[in-house]
């Protein structure tokens, strides 16, 4: 059983992806989220997700933030395919189906794709935090 709010998250990421984490809604979304990460329903196959294996994802963004290339960036996409299904788990599939939804956005920007995914970096970060705070291991 997949993340139940996905869809309102979801609805979220072109805004967040544009404009950055600017309402409240939207990071109220994306907590409800990291706490899913870290304290799953029973019913969720492949349970918590561990610091780490969001990590790795979070490396990578981070590294690509402050030297910006958009093959790299789109290589997160099947990376990112490739960790969800060695994990084996709805969680982990949630986050590549989030993060995936984010580099699309990022590669459809108009304006200022750099900046778009610097605004994917902080929505991943922000993940991460509530992931860690909800006792994410």
């Amino acid at each position: 059983m997949p993340y139940q709010n996905k869809d309102k998250l979801m609805k979220q990421i072109p805004d967040i992806i544009k404009n950055g984490i600017n309402s409240k809604e939207s990071i109220d979304e994306i907590e409800k989220f990291g706490r899913y990460l870290a304290r799953p329903p029973r019913e969720v196959r492949g349970g918590a997700l561990s610091t780490s294996q969001i990590r790795i994802a979070y490396g990578e963004v981070s590294r690509l933030k402050m030297k910006y290339d958009r093959t790299s960036a789109l290589m997160l996409r099947p990376k990112m395919a490739y960790a969800a299904s060695r994990a084996g788990g709805d969680t982990y599939a949630d986050l590549k189906d989030v993060i995936s939804a984010g580099i699309d956005q990022v590669a459809a920007s108009q304006s200022n794709e750099q900046e778009a995914f610097k605004n994917l970096a902080t929505m991943l970060e922000a993940i991460l935090a509530y992931h860690k705070s909800y006792g994410g291991r």
